[in-house]
């Protein structure tokens, strides 16, 4: 992770055990990264070498994903579930709130952790998700169909998912690294559709910075995305040029200096 230096740490839940890493001063605000679906905490190195000089800095490997293995839970991705996982290591980090930063998947989790538990969340960051609180929307699996996210051979997965989620040659380089076991790719694409709930008055209550890919190749993503910051009335959005879905690795110079922006109005 370039110059920063890491501390590794793990924590047991169930038959899993969770590793995590930190960075950056002790007694910083805490910012908390999480990756999205079939990556691992590598996915936010850039992000990493931007903050970690202000920010005390949490990245993990969610349950399934990278070096927090096996699985476990039945195979059954339960956002509720990973919730809890990323809420125990929070808790024996002693902090009580965090700004909690996810993209995708990880944009998941940390939107079902502000609607469980507003009360841990400072602010909040997506990259490139649907928001979980709306409907679902209703292209969603007509769409997934069409670009094949349903039917990939196991042999194809980590090619397939490098062609659809990065732009740049090293940001897919770096996905066929990544690549989570077929196992959790399973256990994915049969818990997306319970992640949605519709709450028709909700709303986030601390500031939101929206992001995403002007590139995304999920354009529902991108349909979505001013209807939701339309709806929030603490949100700032902001699309990302020259990137994907993995947008703060397609071009982590923009992002980067976006959300320092963000996290110095606000999270201090």
């Amino acid at each position: 992770m370039n110059d920063i230096v890491t501390t590794h740490q793990q924590i047991a839940r169930d038959t899993t055990t969770i590793h995590y890493w930190l960075a950056g001063p002790v007694g910083r605000p805490l910012l908390v990264f999480t990756h999205g679906g079939m990556m691992d905490h590598h996915m936010f190195d850039a992000q990493l070498a931007a903050v970690a000089s202000e920010y005390r800095v949490l990245l993990w490997d969610v349950r399934g994903h990278g070096q927090s293995q096996p699985l476990g839970i039945d195979g059954v991705l339960s956002l509720r579930t990973i919730v809890d996982d990323l809420l125990a290591i929070v808790d024996q980090l002693g902090y009580q709130r965090a700004c909690f930063i996810g993209q995708s998947f990880g944009a998941n989790i940390t939107q079902e952790l502000a609607f469980l538990h507003p009360e841990r969340v400072s602010a909040l960051v997506i990259i490139g998700a649907y928001c979980i609180t709306a409907k679902a929307p209703p292209a969603l699996e007509q769409r997934r169909a069409q670009i094949g996210l349903n039917d990939v051979p196991a042999e194809n997965l980590k090619q397939f998912l490098a062609n659809t989620v990065a732009v740049r040659p090293e940001v897919k380089a770096y996905v066929l690294e990544a690549c989570a076991p077929p196992e959790t790719w399973s256990a994915l694409r049969r818990s997306i559709p319970t992640f949605f709930h519709e709450e028709a008055s909700y709303r986030i209550s601390v500031p939101f910075l929206l992001t995403r890919g002007d590139q995304d190749a999920l354009t529902d993503v991108a349909q979505q995305a001013p209807l939701w910051a339309q709806r929030e009335p603490n949100c700032r959005y902001i699309v990302i040029p020259d990137a994907g879905h993995n947008a703060n690795q397609d071009n982590p110079e923009f992002f980067n200096r976006e959300l320092l922006a963000f996290l110095h109005d606000f999270v201090e």
